[in-house]
């Protein structure tokens, strides 16, 4: 054998020994790797990997959103937020969530009692007075960002849907009379609609129609004349005139209307129904609330309430709720005004405050309800 082969036969040898004791060395090295090693391995994955633990809670079904009392809150105009006022007078605006506020004005109103705002959310009409009592109203223009003192005899206002007009009730001192009249925003272009036999009146316009509806203001003692009219102040219809202590609420449609009334006269038990625009084919709902705690859903098939307890006995209703003479505890509810089926918005385990909820509204997509809770007077929201 010639010295160049040995010398490869050599070497081949030797590569073939060195790759032997590197992999007995590798194999003895895994063997004896330490254990915590392999188990902090095992407790911390690579961060790609999701952690169950770092999942967000699931949010309240019930929460408080503003941090402060609220006057007269409604939607943005993008609906995607939502407005009110201070009790300082400044306009503000809030996220769903409670997480950001900002102002919307440098005005502050003094003494502003609340806001009735025009649909398309360009106006206000601004009530300002004390102890819950109206002297006189203010518009607000919002693009302008300008005030109008209207006549300090207009004291009941609502908005037509067009915003561009109210209805309001005028008094006249020197003769002791009130009317209802329709107008311009600022008072203007004012038109007689007909003559007021009393003074205590509510009114709006039934939807999606030239006609108004007013009634006098639910008292118990009194049965409620429940009326309609059009826009020019002709064909005065009765719609209702056997309740007593009534209030009403339209659907988006106008083709339904929601009332509550007492149960006698000077009654102590309400009662909540639903008739048609004529006033006729009414439906007794079983559910003894106040229409001030309820709310139409878009379908017109469906009503979210509050259902108020805690109602100290022999209380006269409505007069005793209305006058601030006790405060409710309330469940939330909807209703099926077809088939009067009730289901509960909130199970009793997900309620750990008091409420005494008013001024209802909803997100566009219904899936949030809003409310104030009239014993704090912060903003709550439902999450449906």
């Amino acid at each position: 054998m010639s010295i160049l082969k040995k010398i490869f036969f050599l070497s081949l040898f030797f590569l073939f020994l060195s790759t032997l004791f590197w992999g007995i060395y590798m194999l003895s090295f895994k063997k004896n790797l330490p254990v915590e090693n392999k188990s902090s391995i095992a407790k911390n994955p690579p961060s790609s990997l999701e952690n169950p633990d770092d999942k967000p809670a699931p949010e309240a079904k019930i929460s408080v959103i503003s941090q402060e009392s609220v006057l007269s809150p409604v939607l943005s105009p993008d609906e995607n937020s939502i407005w009110y006022y201070s009790l300082s007078g400044e306009l503000k605006e809030i996220d769903f969530f409670g997480k950001t506020t900002k102002k919307l004005t440098t005005k502050k109103i003094i003494n502003l009692i609340g806001a009735i705002w025009s649909p398309d959310k360009s106006k206000a009409l601004l009530e300002i007075g004390q102890n819950h009592k109206t002297d006189y109203l203010l518009l607000f223009d919002r693009p302008k960002d300008q005030l109008i003192f209207l006549n300090k005899n207009i004291n009941c206002t609502s908005w037509l849907a067009s915003s561009d007009r109210i209805i309001y009730k005028y008094f006249d001192s020197k003769n002791n009379r009130g009317s209802l009249n329709i107008s311009a925003p600022d008072g203007s272009n004012w038109k007689k609609l007909l003559d007021l036999p009393h003074d205590k009146i509510v009114f709006s316009q039934i939807p999606l129609s030239g006609l108004i509806s007013f009634w006098n203001n639910g008292d118990a003692y009194y049965p409620t004349l429940f009326q309609s009219m059009s826009l020019i102040g002709e064909n005065t219809k009765t719609l209702s005139q056997n309740y007593f202590g009534a209030d009403y609420l339209w659907n988006q449609s106008g083709n339904r209307v929601l009332t509550s009334q007492t149960d006698a006269q000077g009654g102590t038990k309400m009662q909540l129904g639903v008739m048609n625009y004529n006033g006729g084919e009414y439906k007794n709902l079983g559910l003894p609330t106040f229409v001030s705690k309820c709310l139409w859903s878009k379908d017109n098939e469906n009503i979210y309430c509050a259902l108020p307890g805690n109602i100290p006995d022999n209380s006269i209703l409505p007069n005793d709720y209305k006058l601030g003479k006790f405060t409710t505890t309330d469940t939330f509810w909807k209703i099926n005004i077809t088939t009067s089926e009730k289901t509960r918005l909130l199970e009793t385990k997900d309620i750990s405050d008091s409420f005494d909820a008013s001024d209802f509204f909803a997100s566009t997509d219904e899936s949030l309800i809003f409310f104030v809770n009239k014993k704090d007077g912060k903003l709550y929201k439902i999450v449906l």
